[in-house]
């Protein structure tokens, strides 16, 4: 496991980490040199996404949007980041139908030894007949 979590790479990429923490981060990607490459490459795909989108991010917001960002509360740019919890996602949960072809295979597969006992019952019962 990484002594800094995946989501604090992507916050100190963006430039969204604690002066403290940064500090950190930077001594940390030192001695990792294999980290510090992945961190050099999100940077690079930053800096081609940006450039690809400066004019899409240089035009002001339509209206409803501002409308929506001013109405939000104002909180601090920077934020804390909390270990996060990652696994896979739960399975769904089976429905009443999703068993109705092994029913079906169930209730033919006793009507069909029902019915091969009851033969062979009666196969039996004539050889029985016969013996007499």
């Amino acid at each position: 496991m990484l002594p800094i979590s995946e989501t604090e790479l992507n916050a100190y990429v963006d430039g969204e980490t604690f002066p403290e923490r940064q500090a950190l981060i930077e001594t940390w990607l030192a001695g990792d040199p294999a980290q510090a490459a992945r961190v050099r490459t999100w940077r690079r795909q930053n800096q081609a996404l940006r450039a690809a989108f400066v004019r899409i991010l240089s035009e002001p917001l339509p209206a409803g949007l501002a409308d929506l960002a001013s109405a939000r509360p104002a909180t601090s740019a920077r934020v804390a980041i909390l270990p996060t919890v990652v696994g896979p996602p739960p399975a769904p949960r089976p429905q009443p139908w999703d068993h109705a072809d092994r029913l079906a295979l169930i209730i033919a597969g006793s009507f069909l030894a029902g019915a091969g006992v009851a033969c062979l019952g009666g196969v039996l019962a004539g050889l029985q007949i016969g013996w007499r």
